[in-house]
């Protein structure tokens, strides 16, 4: 293994302690978080470690990648989700240009192949059903739902997306709050995007 920079030894021990307490290695955003630097720059020190036989990568810098040398738990596999941003309207929710970034997490916590993508949530219309504003809710692609299901969905010329609960009523499609401040929407221009699967919530901030 060739010379380390300070900056490059530190990086790698970085790696080593996050591999460790996830035991998967951490994403180039998480690096880049966690040094105070740029996504560039983050990826920039791993293409580095990677010349100087430091690290291996089976699929690129990303998830699969360890340090050479060092013995870990076995290997977990997982699963890349996109993670969007707000939508525009009479924009498809799952356009390439509404992805903020990847979202790693062990297959282990989905079932089957998906596909997913995941979208955060805004406000508290959901709260008694366990989902509060600022979650990330995981969500498996899908074009329809049974009633009483939490799922996604575009509703209305406007193409707004929602997270609700659906009913098919005899005369629309009842979208329902799990909150009592807000009432249900009816419409009968629903198209389902996706149900929920599971939510991530960071209790850091």
């Amino acid at each position: 293994m060739k010379g380390l920079t300070a900056r490059q030894s530190e990086v790698l021990e970085f790696i080593k302690r996050y591999i460790e307490s996830n035991s998967y290695a951490p994403a180039v955003r998480d690096i880049a978080n966690a040094f105070g630097i740029t996504v560039k720059a983050a990826h920039d020190h791993l293409k580095a470690l990677e010349r100087k036989g430091a690290i291996h990568s089976s699929e690129g810098i990303s998830r699969s990648t360890g340090v050479v040398g060092f013995n870990t738990s076995p290997s977990v596999e997982t699963i890349a989700i996109p993670v969007l941003g707000n939508t525009a309207a009479g924009q498809p929710i799952l356009a390439e240009e509404n992805k903020d970034y990847e979202l790693h997490i062990p297959t282990s916590l989905v079932s089957g192949k998906g596909p997913y993508f995941a979208l955060h949530v805004e406000g508290d219309s959901m709260i008694d059903a366990g989902i509060l504003d600022g979650d990330l809710a995981i969500i498996k692609q899908a074009g329809s739902a049974n009633n009483g299901e939490i799922v996604v969905v575009r509703v209305g010329e406007e193409n707004r997306v929602t997270l609700k609960r659906y009913y098919l009523t005899n005369s629309a499609i009842e979208l329902r709050p799990a909150n009592p401040k807000y009432g249900s929407i009816y419409s009968k221009d629903v198209t389902v995007i996706g149900k929920l699967h599971m939510i991530i919530r960071d209790y850091g901030h």
